[in-house]
């Protein structure tokens, strides 16, 4: 999530730890933070966790706050999620071993065993593109600056200047949920049902950091937006990602959540030029997927490309303090017109 601003300790002299974290914490960015982590995890924690906490705003409009800090999920720990817990993370009375089942193992095997079962035309939307990344010099100059938490963000130039993003929803039906279960695979995801109890099997901690958006307008003024956002990003990194959707109205904006998830998965296609010589062009598949509002999350294996950018209201994202590779969408310019399934985002 491309959320996180990774900020600079600047204390003046004289000025405590102590001192820095209480002036942090007075700047209308934390007015609406729940705090649902400890005082010591918030402590040994502070520079990271302070970087999460954010305004984003276009035109004078607020379109995007932190609303609460939660968790963590602890490595060597069962857990299951609960939206109405104090920190959202509710341990297990059994610990994990070494011969667990983790989640993050389950997820890379669904990646693997689905590699040869791509979705239809119907369900995923395939893009020729080229990534490059900011490392390798094509950052993106005079973006806002709480645009990346992660660094500076490159780009993935895509051959078309329109998107229509196929939307699955979970459904009622057995049919519908095993084909959003099955496409969701392919991608490397899962959904967590209410209460379910997993190890994470990753090295680090996760917090979560709850980011209440207003939609269309953070989409289509902030993503959208050549000084803002740059364009709408998409991203991969080392940790796995888990949403967990509130329930009921946000708190700020007084929206009911609608919990979107943009997944991406590259395709590697061989062909031969009119020279003869065998080269390897970039596509990409992408689907969103909507999380049911039933006290489900929805996890991906670490790597997988999303954005949760399409997301009304308020909901929970586990994350962890590493670096990411964060590309914003872009023909000639950042590419402003797309569709959800059936609902437009373009820009005014």
């Amino acid at each position: 999530m491309s959320h996180v601003t990774v900020k600079t300790v600047s204390a003046l002299a004289g000025e405590t730890l102590s001192d820095y974290r209480a002036s942090q914490m007075k700047e209308a960015r934390w007015k609406n933070v729940t705090q649902g982590v400890s005082d010591r995890d918030l402590d040994d924690n502070f520079d990271f966790l302070n970087g999460a906490v954010l305004n984003r705003d276009a035109g004078g409009e607020m379109l995007l706050t932190t609303t609460g800090l939660f968790g963590p999920i602890r490595s060597g720990t069962f857990v299951h999620l609960d939206i109405n817990a104090h920190n959202q993370v509710v341990p297990s009375k059994r610990a994990a071993t070494n011969e667990t089942e983790t989640l993050i193992k389950h997820l890379n095997r669904l990646h693997r065993e689905y590699t040869h079962r791509p979705p239809s035309r119907e369900h995923a939307l395939l893009v020729n593109g080229f990534w490059t990344a900011a490392v390798d010099g094509a950052g993106i100059t005079g973006l806002d600056g709480s645009a990346n938490v992660f660094g500076s963000t490159g780009q993935l130039i895509c051959d078309v200047d329109e998107l229509h993003f196929p939307l699955l929803r979970y459904g009622d039906s057995k049919e519908s949920q095993d084909h959003f279960n099955r496409t969701l695979a392919y991608y490397g995801g899962k959904l967590l049902e209410p209460e379910e109890e997993f190890a994470l099997g990753f090295n680090q901690d996760l917090w979560g950091i709850q980011y209440d958006q207003k939609l269309p307008q953070y989409v289509t003024e902030y993503q959208f937006g050549p000084t803002k956002g740059g364009g709408l990003f998409v991203e991969h990194h080392p940790f796995p990602h888990i949403w967990l959707p509130a329930q009921g109205k946000d708190p700020v904006f007084g929206q009911h959540t609608i919990s979107r998830i943009l997944l991406g998965r590259r395709v590697d296609t061989q062909q031969e030029d009119d020279y003869f010589r065998t080269v390897t062009s970039e596509q990409y598949h992408f689907t969103m997927f909507e999380i049911p509002l039933n006290g489900s999350a929805l996890a991906i294996r670490p790597q997988c490309i999303h954005n949760d950018s399409f997301t009304e209201g308020a909901q929970t994202v586990f994350l962890a303090n590493t670096a990411a590779n964060t590309v914003a969408l872009r023909h000639s310019a950042p590419i402003n017109s797309m569709c959800v399934g059936d609902l437009p985002f373009h820009k005014r």
